[in-house]
């Protein structure tokens, strides 16, 4: 048996917490549909959402590309961003969180951060939390508290 890299781990990791919260969306009565056709797909005014769509420009010129995005008629008529982050283990993957917050002020879309694993400092955490709320970034969640929150209706 092939032992998996920490980085392969970690990428499995957050697919899986994608898996996940697609599930919930799903549960929650929305049709995925192709990013290429997102937007379009607006007009037939019922709950969508698509899988890495790009959404516009980073604040430094590069394409956007989040984890979801989705479109529900009166819910969330300007689309919702979720946004996925897994950490397992420490390391300075949550030093970009700034580049995030700063990416959503700039794309002006209400988000939500999905985050989870535990890996990464209460500190940042902490941070991260505190900027919910402020301009478009709506809430931060671990994986359970965004369960809740779909069971709520909040999607």
């Amino acid at each position: 048996m092939v032992e998996k890299s920490g980085g392969t781990k970690a990428h499995n990791s957050g697919k899986r917490l994608e898996w996940c919260v697609s599930g919930l969306l799903i549960d929650a009565g929305y049709h995925e549909v192709r990013k290429g056709i997102f937007f379009a797909m607006r007009e037939m005014k019922q709950p969508i959402f698509a899988r890495e769509c790009s959404i516009g420009k980073t604040i430094y010129g590069g394409n956007r590309k989040v984890d979801f995005i989705l479109y529900h008629p009166t819910r969330w008529p300007d689309c919702l961003v979720i946004e996925c982050k897994w950490q397992a283990s420490s390391g300075s993957v949550y030093e970009k969180y700034p580049f995030l917050v700063l990416n959503i002020q700039n794309n002006n879309i209400n988000t939500i951060i999905v985050l989870d694993g535990g890996g990464y400092t209460k500190g940042a955490s902490n941070w991260l939390h505190g900027q919910a709320g402020k301009t478009y970034l709506k809430y931060v969640f671990n994986q359970g508290e965004f369960q809740k929150f779909v069971s709520k209706g909040g999607l």
